[in-house]
């Protein structure tokens, strides 16, 4: 069509609806001039006047009558960008409804120039934001900028970064960790942060700012000196910041930062390390605070780093470290250490002497060590009373008597054999409520199976819980009693509908794992079942064949992973019944999916689920390839032979 005649047709379609159009990675003002006359203006429009009254005054977006005028001044303010809006409405919703108190807020925005683009208003409504924050809360949203533009953030990296660089205020009634979880909520409340990616349970599990956020809080930084950056593009001028953050390129860097007071390092995508990085920061740098290596291409740390008296977080995640020197009990401020998916497969006893330790994370990638892929932690440090997360260790008789010691505990992963899971039980049960998340697997070593009813009930605060490596034959009782559940995962000799029947009347229960030994052939979930449940991850379940799914049962349901089970032959009947279903995995099921996709019916019953996919191979965490079933589904039979033999080959 020409383009008038386009214009004239889609201003006759929208002549009385209300629309809204959405414009990806837009950044000039003049493309906006370009289309704005093909679009109708017919008055059907809020203009952000609804998105405001929500963050200012909360969901039921009621605006006062004497904040009526003012209010819409403020969204006049902001042009119209969605972004502005939220982020000057998140800081009014804890302001005091009084005229005056708003009349400064709109005075602050300053006079909107007929000269400047929507973007520059949008980024001083941001910079008021910043403003409006208290000092301490300043210093949180600025270590954004620590990390690269656009990087996802876990939670709880952030919040032990936070705490290690401390920011975060004492409180003799909240862990520390607690508290800086209050101060996110509120960047993000404020709509300074945004969430990327939300646990089950609807906590945030990771967060970003916005890039023009991120600009905004770079430009306070250079200001005020508290980080500097090297990358690839060169050394820039270097005064005397507390924080370097090294991207890419690590070249030149120590020669620039030579007799400066430098507390904290950050590397980000560092492909190679110069031989003397490490024994220089040692060296060079003794009030350090933070090290943080994570995904750093570091094989070993010096012997010298127990000089680092000041340090309080160390991270090695993901490096190929794989042992600890003697030097590490040295650093008695450490609060912080964080070996994730190194190849470390045993602690020092010189750990014992880090009283402050509140996080010991190890986990070795490749699980090939002597204990899977957990660690030895030896006797004596029952002394690390100030530990609250030890995740994940080898137990023995001797470490079991450690624990006891342990009374702040909130996060616990241990590995034992089958002859010590009792008294493992035993100290857990005595731990308090404190505890939310324990992980345990049992390492059987063949003798008399455990009688898992004997077993003291954990404590009922419990919210994650996973007891794996065994494989139990009837549910204990306690089990109905851990009412707070969010996440389960178990081990069971059978699936069946009796163990489904006790498991489904766990109120909270957000996330179901099951790995089976063997199942009944058939699984009916019936009305009601599981009403908050919204993943539901079942391994292994060879015996089934058929799963039924009345309407009205897991209604939550988001997420569905099933297999390998080579005898069902059929799509789960009632699947089409889960209207919020949008996932759903067959792990090594290759044959048995493509088949059932040459059903009719298939079609019908998957085409409200947004993504079906099928997986074929592991991968070294633990985790699946797959591929879509769209595109298993245009295969011929011969290319799906060929395709066979190629996985197979690999």
């Amino acid at each position: 069509m020409e383009e008038k005649d386009l214009i004239m047709m889609l201003g006759e379609h929208l002549t009385d609806k209300c629309y809204m159009i959405v414009f990806d990675d837009v950044w000039k003002i003049e493309f906006w001039r370009d289309v704005e006359h093909a679009l109708l203006d017919n008055q059907k429009n809020s203009r952000g006047w609804e998105l405001f009254c929500r963050k200012a005054f909360g969901f039921d977006g009621c605006c006062p009558p004497n904040l009526t005028k003012l209010s819409e001044h403020i969204v006049g303010k902001c042009g119209g960008l969605p972004l502005a809006i939220a982020a000057i409405g998140g800081p009014l919703s804890r302001k005091n409804k009084i005229v005056s108190e708003w009349e400064n807020i709109l005075g602050s925005l300053g006079s909107k120039l007929s000269s400047d683009s929507h973007l520059s208003d949008c980024k001083r409504v941001l910079s008021e934001g910043y403003y409006d924050l208290p000092h301490h809360l300043k210093s949180c949203l600025l270590y954004f900028g620590v990390f690269p533009e656009g990087y996802e953030i876990r939670i709880a990296r952030l919040i032990r970064l936070w705490i290690a660089e401390g920011f975060v205020q004492c409180n003799n009634h909240l862990p520390s960790e607690h508290v800086a979880e209050e101060y996110l909520k509120e960047l993000i409340d404020r709509c300074l942060v945004q969430v990327s990616k939300r646990k089950a349970s609807g906590q945030p599990k990771s967060c970003r700012v916005h890039d023009l956020m991120y600009e905004m809080i770079r430009r306070k930084i250079k200001e005020c000196d508290f980080c500097h950056f090297f990358d690839e593009k060169g050394l820039s001028h270097f005064s005397n910041p507390r924080r370097i953050s090294i991207h890419k390129c690590t070249y030149g860097v120590f020669e620039s930062i030579k007799n400066s007071k430098i507390r904290s390092i950050h590397l980000f995508n560092v492909d190679k390390l110069p031989e003397s990085f490490t024994t220089t920061f040692v060296t060079d740098f003794k009030l350090l605070k933070i090290l943080d290596f994570e995904n750093a291409p570091l094989d070993c740390l010096p012997d010298g780093v127990g000089k680092l008296f000041h340090l309080h977080y160390l991270s090695l995640k993901n490096t190929k470290v794989k042992e600890l020197p003697e030097s590490i009990g040295m650093l008695l401020n450490l609060e912080t250490l964080d070996l994730k998916w190194t190849f470390v497969s045993e602690l020092p006893v010189e750990i014992t002497n880090l009283k402050k330790l509140r996080c010991l994370i190890v986990r070795r990638l490749d699980g090939k060590g002597p204990y899977g892929d957990r660690a030895k932690i030896h006797e004596g440090f029952g002394s690390l009373t100030e530990l609250q997360q030890l995740w994940s260790v080898h137990g023995n008789t001797e470490v079991l008597e450690e624990l006891k010691k342990l009374r702040q505990m909130r996060k616990l992963g241990i590995r034992v054999t089958n002859t010590d899971v009792k008294d493992l039980f035993a100290v857990i049960q005595n731990m308090g409520e404190k505890l939310e998340v324990l992980s345990v697997r049992v390492f059987t070593s063949g003798n008399e199976p455990l009688d898992i009813q004997s077993l003291a009930s954990p404590p009922l605060g419990l919210r994650r819980f996973g007891l794996v490596g065994m494989f139990i034959e009837i549910l204990p009782v306690w089990i109905s009693k851990l009412q707070n559940l969010v996440r389960f995962q178990l081990d069971l000799a059978r699936c069946n509908n009796d163990s489904m029947t006790i498991l489904q009347a766990l109120p909270n229960l957000l996330v179901l794992i099951l790995f089976v030994h063997d199942c009944d052939e058939q699984l009916h979930f019936k009305e009601g079942w599981f009403p908050k449940l919204q993943a539901m991850h079942l391994y292994d379940i060879k015996g089934l064949k058929c799963m039924m799914i009345e309407k009205g049962a897991m209604p939550s349901l988001t997420e569905l992973c099933i297999g390998p089970c080579p005898l069902m032959k059929e799509i789960p009947t009632g699947i089409e019944h889960l209207n919020n279903l949008k996932m759903v995995e067959f792990k090594m099921m290759f044959k048995e999916i493509y088949c059932m996709m040459k059903n009719e019916n298939w079609e019908n019953v998957t085409k409200h689920i947004l993504q079906v996919r099928v997986s074929y191979k592991h991968t070294i965490r633990g985790g699946y390839h797959f591929c879509n079933s769209k595109y298993l589904s245009s295969l011929s039979a011969e290319d799906f032979e060929k395709l066979l033999k190629k996985l197979e080959a690999e």
